[in-house]
C-alpha cells in the first residue's frame, strides 16, 4: 500500500519503517519547543499525509517519549481521518508535559508514531434490550 505525503516545512523528515517489523513509522518535529511544567503544546512535524480510504492514521507516543523528554500525547492516541488530507492539513501532535520542570524538545526529535489501520464502520441500531451479562469493567473480574 502506497501513502502518499507532502513535506510542507523545510525540516521535515520522509516519515519511515525504522526496522522491517516495525508496525508504525516514527514522527519527528520541526521546530524547537519548550513545553512548560504540566503544560500543553502543539508539535509541527511538517508533513501531510493522505490516508488511504477505508483506513485511519493512529497516532502514539514513541515509547521512549515519556522516559527520554517527560512527555506524552495530550490525548492519549490521536485518531486522524482518512479524509483529513487537505493541502495544508498538516500532522500536528498535542503534547502533555508529564514533569515539574519544562520539556525541551529539539527540531528533529522523534517524538510520536503513527500506524495505519482498516476501518470497520458497524451500522448503528437502537434496541431496548442487549441480551448479555453485566461484566462490571474496571478490574472487577479481579474480585470476587
Amino acid at each position: 500500500m502506497k501513502i502518499k505525503y507532502k513535506k510542507i516545512h523545510p525540516a521535515a523528515k520522509t516519515p519511515e519503517y525504522k526496522t522491517a517489523g516495525a508496525a508504525a513509522f516514527d514522527l519527528s518535529i520541526v521546530e524547537d519547543i519548550d513545553i512548560p511544567p504540566h503544560g500543553l503544546a502543539k508539535a509541527r512535524t511538517g508533513l501531510v499525509i493522505a490516508t488511504p480510504p477505508g483506513h485511519a492514521l493512529i497516532l502514539a507516543a514513541r515509547s521512549s517519549a515519556a522516559a527520554k523528554f517527560g512527555i506524552m500525547l495530550a490525548n492519549g492516541i490521536g485518531v486522524v481521518d482518512s479524509d483529513y488530507c487537505g493541502p495544508e492539513d498538516e500532522i500536528l501532535i498535542s503534547l502533555f508535559n508529564l514533569r515539574n520542570e519544562t520539556a525541551h524538545l529539539k527540531a528533529g526529535d522523534r517524538i510520536a508514531q503513527a500506524l495505519i489501520v482498516p476501518i470497520v464502520k458497524g451500522e448503528m441500531e437502537a434496541v431496548d434490550f442487549i441480551a448479555a451479562k453485566n461484566r462490571g469493567g474496571f478490574g472487577s473480574t479481579g474480585h470476587q
